[in-house]
């Protein structure tokens, strides 16, 4: 390591694009491979003097569990997160896409005070170095793609759903300022999704990868 000492601990918490789900797969949840995954990408892209946490879970909230697939709730994983991978230096939170779902009928400010519980709750862990907090970076998810034609069309192929993520883009960085978090508008790397109109597409990995790491670094 460059720096000397124990490399920083990055968690990356989200829902199915952290996971990395291969939009090319369908309802076959198809996973992009180890390397090729946006959080391996920043792994490479930050180096040794961090230690990049993979943590996304296909159809993960902020809050809620889903009536049809069972508990995702994140602020219910959380906690257990953090605990299990502390000291934790950064906790990089890229959650909401799920939470615009039709079943849930939600708005965007409604899920920026959703996104706020679990924000609240880092601060609040001790699960930082010096039993501290950790640092929180709040990534806004990218905007939806043409969604309509694809197998996702019951759940987000919506003008209101589409208009929701959007709102996603101004409510995100207010609740990140009330916190004194920091926060990024993914939008502002890449592209919507051309395959299923949710998940990246292959081409857009290493952007987004690449745009997160200069985030990362801004903050240490």
């Amino acid at each position: 390591m460059t720096g000397g000492g124990e490399p920083k601990s990055i968690i990356c918490f989200g829902d199915s694009m952290t996971w990395g789900f291969d939009p090319r797969g369908a309802e076959a949840f198809l996973r992009y491979g180890f390397t090729e995954r946006w959080t391996r990408r920043l792994q490479a892209e930050l180096g040794d003097d961090f230690h990049v946490i993979e943590e996304g879970l296909n159809g993960r909230t902020t809050v809620f569990d889903d009536p049809v697939l069972g508990g995702m709730s994140g602020l219910a994983d959380l906690p257990n997160v953090l605990q299990s991978h502390m000291p934790v230096d950064l906790l990089v939170l890229l959650l909401g896409t799920n939470d615009i779902k039709t079943r849930f009928g939600l708005n965007g400010v409604e899920i920026a005070r959703c996104l706020a519980r679990l924000i609240d709750a880092a601060l609040k862990s001790g699960c930082g170095p010096d039993a501290g907090p950790p640092q929180v970076l709040v990534l806004v998810p990218p905007v939806l793609g043409p969604v309509e034609e694809t197998w996702l069309a019951p759940m987000f192929a919506s003008e209101r759903n589409r208009a929701v993520l959007e709102e996603l883009r101004e409510t995100y960085p207010v609740l990140a300022a009330e916190f004194g978090v920091a926060c990024f508008d993914t939008n502002e790397a890449v592209k919507p999704g051309v395959i299923d109109g949710v998940h990246l597409d292959p081409e857009m990995l290493d952007p987004f990868a690449k745009a997160v790491a200069k985030e990362v670094r801004n903050l240490f």
